[in-house]
């Protein structure tokens, strides 16, 4: 798996918001590149190890992106914007 396959989370406020179904989803995301992180420290592969560590740490300042925009989210309703 190369840097080119990596997808950028966002969301896009055109859509529904669904935080509920995006957390999932990134939970899911960080759980493989935990397991990833894991397999490559099996097989002693610095290069691997290094990379899913950062992509950990992606995963989860998108979570905490994720808990800001939800509370942003919640303000537009609650004033009606």
């Amino acid at each position: 798996m190369g840097i080119s396959n990596f997808k950028d989370f966002s969301i896009n406020e055109e859509h529904e918001f669904n935080p509920n179904e995006t957390k999932e989803r990134l939970k899911r995301r960080e759980q493989q590149n935990i397991e990833r992180f894991r397999a490559a420290q099996d097989r002693e592969d610095p290069f691997a190890v290094e990379y899913y560590q950062l992509r950990i740490s992606i995963d989860k300042l998108d979570l905490k992106k994720l808990e800001y925009q939800t509370k942003i989210h919640q303000l537009k309703q609650k004033y009606g914007k």
